[in-house]
């Protein structure tokens, strides 16, 4: 697994998203009470780019596009009409910067 720079913690907001592009996988970062977890940023259920598309509540992100919900520390879905959970990336910190294994 290669460990990819992908952000710095200051370019992820409290309680946000943002997207990244790592070769062609869209991945949503997210900061949750000063952590950063990452996943993929397609919605399980139909093509949807979350970044544009969702609303936080806490530590679920909601895709506004149907409705389905999803823990983004572990992509699982807690809401349908997704069925699949969304694929997770290992994070880690070093200083600001953020790294995803891909």
């Amino acid at each position: 697994m290669a460990k990819v720079k992908v952000a710095k913690i200051s370019d992820v907001p409290e309680g946000g998203m943002i997207k990244v592009v790592v070769e062609r996988d869209q991945i949503a970062l997210y900061k949750i009470d000063g952590k950063i977890f990452a996943t993929t940023n397609i919605c399980s259920h139909e093509y949807c780019e979350l970044d544009e598309n969702h609303m936080m509540h806490g530590d679920v992100v909601e895709c506004m596009c149907h409705g389905s919900q999803f823990k983004v520390k572990t992509g699982e879905n807690v809401l349908p009409p997704a069925a699949e959970p969304l694929k997770t990336y290992k994070v880690s910190v070093e200083n600001d910067d953020i790294f995803i294994e891909m």
